[in-house]
């Protein structure tokens, strides 16, 4: 069970990226389960506010969707629906 040869392709693999003691605790934490993982990392709210946060520093949609990765027409929506947020409250 030690020799990452023996593994499964998977597992092979994300001994590679996380090393063969982490791929172990994910093994058993995660056994039979199927695990996907969102392709952003930020929490979309937290990410939205952060995106705010910059524009109101000077930022550029054009610089935010670079950024963050997204489309400025996605850019001025999340913008549109915090300053929107932020003015109810």
């Amino acid at each position: 069970m030690d020799d990452p040869q023996n593994w499964q392709a998977l597992y092979r693999e994300l001994s590679q990226v996380i090393g063969q003691s982490a791929t172990l605790k994910l093994y058993h934490y995660f056994q039979g389960m199927q695990v996907n993982f969102p392709q952003r990392l930020l929490d979309p709210r937290r990410e939205a506010d952060l995106m705010y946060q910059e524009y109101c520093r000077g930022s550029s949609v054009m610089q935010l969707a670079r950024h963050h990765n997204y489309a400025e027409r996605s850019v001025r929506r999340i913008l549109a629906k915090v300053k929107k947020r932020e003015e109810k409250s």
